[in-house]
């Protein structure tokens, strides 16, 4: 690093810039007592990041200088994280003795995809992703706080869609991957290169069976040699060299098995508002859950909706139990609110960024097992539980070892219970008894001496003493050993009181030293238990779960869908489970959805704005993956069956921010799903075409609704919200398509919207009523009404017909290719001079494209 100049070194000084020459890339946290120092450039950046003073540690000021408290490091890291600086972390190895330099050195590294922080936030997730070809990546995913390492080959969309429900705070690629050979979704997320040695399939391998102590990978599913075996393990070597070793926390694999999970894209994500939005979403709706595992893993239930009926009917089960029985119920939630975050809690002592607290969160969360397993051992929920004698075991040691009450530091002390180890209990008992011991030695000695008024004090310069009046002087005993004459008395120290100060000088540094050494013991005696500590925390985070969507159900009044293998969705008073959640005040009206794939399945849904379409298809979307997640859905009744992707093309807030037109990212969404629907697909479409002028925008809708029916060899079922209302023609002609509306009720005081769907299209738009409610004023309501007449006199849509009618077939988009045939017939190539038939040349080419760039082929 380059200094400023005149500054004058020190050794600490030398000693940081030493460190931070190796890191260059990462602000350096460099341990100076109870702070986190910071000095030159990571000052001047720490200082305006987060807030703190910036100083200097010499007068001329050539040194800036910013500091953190060590205790609060937790608080300042995650900020510096979310900045998108990365962090080393540079701690004391000796302890200061005021003569030689402090021993230090860099510990570990904090990046974006390594931070785990002390709250349960979503931090800590790592991925690595490799390019196989146009259609297929391979992919690994790590959970750094849970050690939940998964990993698969997948279809490169839903590769993206599962890589954007995780949500990683970095992604690693290889350092010969191409930036065009990228997905465009990637640019999203902070991706780091790393060398192409740490994804070569079959060194990884080897690599990964010697970490988990396994001859082959087979034995958690995965292919040995396989691609996604090169992510892995460059996913785990980078949180090795970042955290320096640190890894033992991972203790097996976890396959990511295709077509296992309904897919949502980002943009159904989005437009669903499943997790993240800045108001109500489905997860706070259904977020019963009493800990930290349980919410983790609601939210991963939530964005990956099972495709397994067998294993949906397993979690409605375990709903189902919970909801009938509201004792078990309410005991189970009243245990699980108990429950420590014993997930994070092991992988940070795995990490060796845990402390005696982590400890304290095992111990307290096994102490509950028992209680959890006689709850559960009956009836159905038995099968997610299980009884480990390990765990018993490693229970009873940290509580017999622990404090009930502990540190947040091993240094601060008293973390280890009295009793345990018989040394640091004597030390301990020294020290907390050293006046105790005094007056009993005091006692003795007047005894022995016969000097009543003998006394016992301190000072700095020869410690404790016994002081003797010299009216007593003549009864002194030889082992007394003069220090200092006083005026009226004499002061002794002996042997015995001498060693009782040496040991009470050394008692304190004993007692952290012996609690360090039981403290390391007892996280290695832990950390050999990892493995069963991660299957309680899966047990426990599923029992959460169950238990929260059993109390959503209750309060709320949801049915338990029946779930199969065909191709109908049948919901009787379907009702959106956020906004009658938000809005209690208001009862929601209840709406039907029946849509079946050899029958009917597109619904083209009409209705003045306002009137309810789009919660209505949000409805629709959200009872499906609510019903494929195992949860119960609020209705009356529900046949689903299974559904393997919902595409949304709803909103383009997120789109618009990144400089794409409306109507530019209204296609190119569209365009998704019609490139990639299934039979089992749900696509909900809301407003096509609305972007672009009036009959653009209907001819586009008209030609997408019959590609769903009739062209892209599949039958998805379709919600087609539009407020085109000359597409409702298509019913006659498209016997899978069957027209809805929003019912409205015309009154003297203008239009109330039922926000009940009905049967049949709508009669009108109601624009101009809406704008009345609005409170356009009457002049402008005035002139619209005169406007609206005229043009409902002199243009009037005649009946299109469908694009495989040949005798009435239409062009999408008017061509000219007849005309300019014509005019080529008529030029006589023999009798053109050669200026002329490049005259020519250049005004077909003219004519040409311009009618490319009205097609927006251009």
């Amino acid at each position: 690093m380059k200094l400023p100049p005149n500054v004058k070194m020190t050794p600490m000084l030398s000693q940081y810039v030493k460190w931070k020459g190796k890191y260059p890339d990462c602000l350096l946290f460099f341990r100076m007592g109870d702070f986190y120092e910071m000095f030159f450039d990571d000052a001047h950046i720490a200082s305006e990041v987060l807030d703190i003073t910036l100083t200097s540690r010499d007068p001329e000021k050539s040194i800036p200088m910013a500091g953190v408290p060590y205790h609060a490091v937790h608080n300042y890291l995650g900020r510096l994280i979310k900045a998108g600086y990365k962090v080393a972390i540079c701690e004391q190895m000796s302890e200061p003795d005021g003569k030689t330099l402090v021993e230090r050195e860099v510990i570990r590294i904090v990046t974006p995809g390594t931070y785990v922080p002390e709250d349960a936030g979503e931090e800590g997730r790592l991925a690595a992703l490799s390019i196989i070809n146009d259609d297929r990546v391979a992919l690994a995913m790590l959970l750094v706080d849970t050690g939940r390492l998964e990993m698969g080959t997948l279809a490169t969309e839903e590769a993206l869609s599962v890589l954007t429900a995780f949500n990683p705070g970095e992604v690693l690629i290889e350092d010969t991957t191409q930036k065009d050979a990228l997905p465009p979704e990637l640019q999203e997320f902070f991706l780091l290169k790393r060398s192409r040695e740490h994804f070569v399939p079959e060194s990884s391998t080897r690599w990964l069976c010697q970490m988990l102590n396994v001859p082959s990978l087979s034995a958690f599913g995965v292919d040995d040699g396989s691609s996604e075996c090169g992510c892995a393990a460059a996913v785990l070597r980078y949180l090795e060299e970042t955290q320096f070793g640190a890894i033992h926390h991972i203790t097996r694999l976890f396959p990511l098995r295709e077509q296992a999970y309904l897919y949502l894209d980002t943009t159904s994500q989005r437009n669903l508002e499943l997790v993240d939005s800045d108001g109500p979403t489905l997860y706070s709706v259904l977020n019963k859950c009493k800990n930290p595992m349980g919410r983790r893993l609601l939210r991963q239930w939530i964005l990956r909706p099972l495709l397994d009926v067998a294993e949906i009917h397993k979690r409605q089960e375990g709903v189902e139990e919970l909801l009938q029985n509201a004792t078990l119920r309410i005991n189970l939630q009243k245990t699980l609110s108990l429950c420590r975050d014993i997930e994070r809690a092991s992988s940070r002592l795995s990490l060796g960024t845990g402390g005696p607290r982590d400890l304290g969160a095992i111990r307290d969360t096994l102490q509950l097992l028992p209680e959890i397993l006689e709850l559960c051992m009956s009836g159905f929920l038995s099968s997610y539980v299980e009884k480990n004698e390990q765990l018993l075991t490693l229970r009873t040691l940290l509580s017999s070892s622990l404090n009930d009450e502990l540190p947040r530091s091993l240094q601060s002390g008293g973390v280890i219970r009295y009793g345990y180890n018989e040394e640091l209990d004597s030390w301990r008992d020294l020290k907390d008894h050293a006046d105790e011991w005094l007056g009993k030695y005091v006692e003795r000695e007047r005894e022995k001496t016969g000097i009543p008024k003998l006394k016992v004090g301190s000072n700095k310069v020869f410690g404790y003493y016994l002081e003797v009046t010299r009216s007593n002087a003549d009864k002194v005993p030889e082992n007394y050993i003069r220090k200092q004459t006083l005026v009226s008395a004499e002061r002794f120290i002996t042997t015995e009181l001498k060693e009782f100060e040496e040991k009470m000088v050394v008692s304190e540094q004993k007692i952290v030293d012996i609690e360090g050494v039981l403290y390391k013991e007892l996280v290695k005696k832990t950390l050999t238990h990892i493995m069963e500590i991660q299957d309680a925390a899966a047990m426990i985070a599923q029992l959460d779960v169950l238990a929260s969507l059993a109390q959503v159900a209750w309060e709320r009044n949801y049915i338990r869908p029946d779930l199969d293998e065909s191709l109908e969705i049948h919901i009787a008073g379907g009702r959106h489970p956020v906004i009658e959640a938000t809005f209690l005040d208001q009862p929601f009206v209840p709406n039907d959805v029946d849509l079946d794939g050899e029958g009917i399945r597109i619904a083209l849904i009409t209705g003045p704005n306002m009137a309810g379409k789009s919660t209505y298809l949000r409805m629709a979307a959200l009872l499906v993956i609510m019903a494929q997640m195992g949860s119960f859905i609020p209705a009356s009744s529900a046949k689903v069956g299974v559904v393997d992707r919902v595409f949304t093309r709803i909103g383009a807030r997120d789109e618009l921010a990144r400089g794409n037109s409306t109507f530019m990212v209204e296609m190119i969404e569209t365009a998704n799903i019609l490139h990639n629907v299934t039979d089992r697909s749900l696509v909900v479409l809301d407003e096509v075409g609305r972007g672009t002028s009036t009959y653009d925008g209907m001819s586009i809708a008209w030609a997408v609704l019959e590609y769903l029916h009739n062209d892209c060899n599949a039958r998805p079922k379709v919600f087609f919200a539009t407020h085109y209302h000359e597409l409702v023609d298509l019913e006659k002609k498209l016997s899978g398509l069957k027209n809805y509306s929003m019912a409205v009720h015309e009154g003297g005081e203008g239009i109330t919207f039922l926000h009940k769907i009905v049967e049949g299209p709508a009669d009108r738009s109601y624009g101009i009523e809406v704008a009345r409610l609005a409170g356009i004023p009457s002049t402008v309501l005035k002139r619209a009404f005169h406007l609206l007449e005229t043009f409902e006199k002199t243009e009037e849509m005649k009946p299109l017909p469908l694009v495989n009618e040949p005798s009435h077939q239409i062009s999408l988009f008017p061509v000219t290719s007849q005309a300019i045939i014509r005019e080529l017939a008529t030029i006589n190539p023999d009798k053109t001079t050669p200026f002329r038939a490049l005259e020519l040349l250049y005004k077909i080419t003219d004519r040409c494209r311009e009618e490319l760039r009205k097609n927006g082929d251009l």
